[in-house]
């Protein structure tokens, strides 16, 4: 409650009934409104800016408020927000927005808007002013440095996820190649899939072997997995043509022995060697001199040959249609004639019964016909029918062939037709196989393709961590949280012990609790542990949790920010813990007691 005699600096308005009395009851003096959320509350920083502007700037000229946006429909532009902002309204009518706790900028604007109405008075000539609930052109503006900025914010952190997943793929092969120096692989087109039997008698030549088979149906969102760090331009033909059929993936192997370096044994044969003529196969039969890459490789054709290749297909098959018709039309007669002649054979047969049967009983050989009685001749109506559906056939026919020529005329290959399948762009490299050119690309797709094969030698790993997030404890809580991690070995993704406050500028001290008892320094209260903890499962967080960390991230996202500045794709994978040998004695010793418990 104000004191007796003080001066009220800034009103309230909560309501839009209060908001509307409220502009109508200072419709002659100049209104300066903040505007709030109820989460955040007014302004505090503003406080001395408002009461100088009220009681040294405007007096009595000028009406200081505060709204609640929350409540205030003209104001809903306003909710959620917790930058502080101020409408100046003259007559009921916005005029002019400010944005920001700035004091002295918020004074300075108060003189301007007051001198800007002292001048309407004077000359009688309004300024610009528009409702209250549509957006001024500074805020329209800011809004739209505000998705600006956010867009831009959005694709540096979509490019520093991309470059990290990269970063994670490549370490992943470099530590699956180290194990896989025996096998590689061949991709085949889904054109070029007999080109594996034409290049089969060359495996034996170099002392290779198959190990294994794979037809896959690529997809687009495969593609880079299946190329990864190759040397083949995906072009649209050629993704195209990958994505035209199933592929044929071939693993091959070499002898453990074998210290050949597979990928250059691969690469050279399929991509250098030129197949030597050979003398007991006539010169036509013989292969292209060429390398086997560039044998089954192609150029995409241009739209209009598609389209042509396609009419011809089209119309080959409509030939080859027409031909099946007229051998089941051919098949058919066939079969009646043949119908045919066996009713009148066993109908002649019956006669020839019936008039030896007459002559045994010592009657005419043909009965007299009765009077009126006509004769019935079934011979020939076969033969009529057969010869009255020919020129209906025939009749056919002839529509088939006029439809085809009426096609032949009116196609055209430049002219796209409505709904035609997709026509890739001519002129472009289509390969028709694929050998990995380097050690990091041949175990990425030999985990792609053959992963079973692959976890036999190796353990799979990805390049996409679980949801993760920091936390972090003061160091001397290390020996308990160590026990804890023990619980949850596949929860604690990574861990370290650094100095400083800040996830951004952390200095690194040891790699693990171990290194860091070992250390001479001096131990530092700022020392912090940290640890990445997986969100996969929630036990290994909730335990943690118990311990009373000093710092964990927010939220994902930002748990992933966190954890990639304290811990860079690669961290520790070149540290080595040393056991000693009182650690190796103890581990020993250790080992004996199981054994003699287990005994017991």
């Amino acid at each position: 409650m104000a004191r007796k005699g003080q001066v009220s600096i800034q009103d309230t308005v909560e309501t839009n009934e209060e908001f509307q009395e409220y502009l109508l009851e200072h419709m002659d003096q100049l209104i300066c409104m903040e505007v709030y959320s109820d989460f955040c509350g007014p302004c505090l920083a503003t406080n001395n800016a408002i009461r100088k502007g009220k009681l040294e700037i405007g007096q009595d000229r000028i009406a200081m408020g505060k709204a609640l946006a929350d409540q205030i429909d003209v104001l809903v532009r306003f909710r959620g927000k917790s930058e502080p902002v101020f409408l100046f309204i003259v007559k009921g009518k916005l005029t002019r927005a400010m944005f920001g706790a700035n004091g002295i900028e918020l004074c300075r604007i108060i003189e301007e808007e007051l001198a800007f109405m002292k001048q309407e008075l004077e000359t009688g000539i309004e300024r610009p002013k528009q409702p209250i609930e549509e957006l001024l052109p500074e805020e329209s503006e800011k809004i739209e440095m505000e998705l600006k900025q956010e867009e831009e914010a959005h694709q540096a952190r979509e490019r520093i996820r991309i470059l990290t997943l990269a970063a994670r793929k490549k370490r992943v092969a470099e530590r699956m190649a180290k194990d896989l120096t025996q096998l590689n692989y061949i991709i085949y087109w889904p054109h070029c899939h007999q080109a594996h039997v034409d290049l089969y008698e060359k495996w034996d030549l170099i002392n290779i072997q198959v190990g294994a088979k794979e037809t896959i149906q690529l997809t687009e969102e495969m593609v880079p997995e299946a190329l990864y760090m190759s040397d083949v331009e995906p072009n649209e033909a050629c993704v195209h043509a990958l994505l035209s059929g199933e592929v044929l993936v071939v693993l091959f192997k070499m002898f453990d022995t074998d210290t050949r370096n597979f990928v250059k044994l691969l690469r050279y044969t399929l991509y250098e060697e030129i197949p030597v003529p050979k003398e007991d196969v006539p010169p036509e039969k013989q292969v292209p001199l060429v390398p086997a890459y560039e044998r089954y490789a192609a150029v995409s054709k241009t739209a209009r040959e598609v389209r042509r290749q396609r009419y011809e297909a089209k119309l080959e098959k409509l030939r080859l249609e027409k031909e099946e018709q007229e051998r089941l039309a051919a098949e058919q007669a066939r079969l009646a004639r043949e119908a045919e002649e066996e009713r009148l054979f066993q109908e002649k047969k019956r006669k020839e019964e019936e008039r030896m049967a007459r002559i045994q009983a010592g009657l005419p050989a043909e009965p007299e016909p009765e009077p009126g009685e006509e004769e019935v001749e079934g011979e020939g109506v076969g033969e009529e029918i057969v010869e009255e559906e020919a020129p209906e056939v025939v009749e056919e026919e002839q529509e088939d062939h006029e439809k085809v020529v009426e096609e032949e005329e009116v196609f055209h290959s430049d002219v796209s037709v409505e709904g035609e399948d997709y026509i890739p762009p001519g002129g472009l490299f289509v390969p028709g196989l694929y050998a990995p050119p380097n050690e990091l690309a041949k175990a990425n797709g030999l985990a792609f393709f053959f992963p079973k094969v692959v976890q036999q030698i190796t353990t799979l790993e990805s390049e996409h961590l679980p949801p993760h997030v920091l936390v972090m404890f003061s160091v001397d809580k290390r020996h308990e949280v160590k026990d804890a991690m023990k619980q949850f070995p596949g929860d604690i993704i990574q861990a370290g012990i650094f100095m400083g406050e800040d996830p951004y500028a952390m200095e690194h001290v040891a790699f693990t609790i171990k290194q860091y008892d070992q250390l001479t320094r001096l131990r530092k209260h700022r020392d912090r542990l940290a640890l990445m903890v997986s969100r996969k499962r929630s036990n290994a967080l909730l335990t943690l949790a118990g311990l009373n960390p000093c710092y964990i991230s927010s939220d994902l996202e930002s748990g992933e920010r966190d954890c990639l500045a304290m811990f860079p794709v690669g961290y520790g994978d070149e540290y080595v813990e040393e056991e000693s040998v009182v650690e190796e004695e103890q581990v020993v010793h250790e080992d004996d007691d199981e054994e003699d418990h287990g005994d017991d």
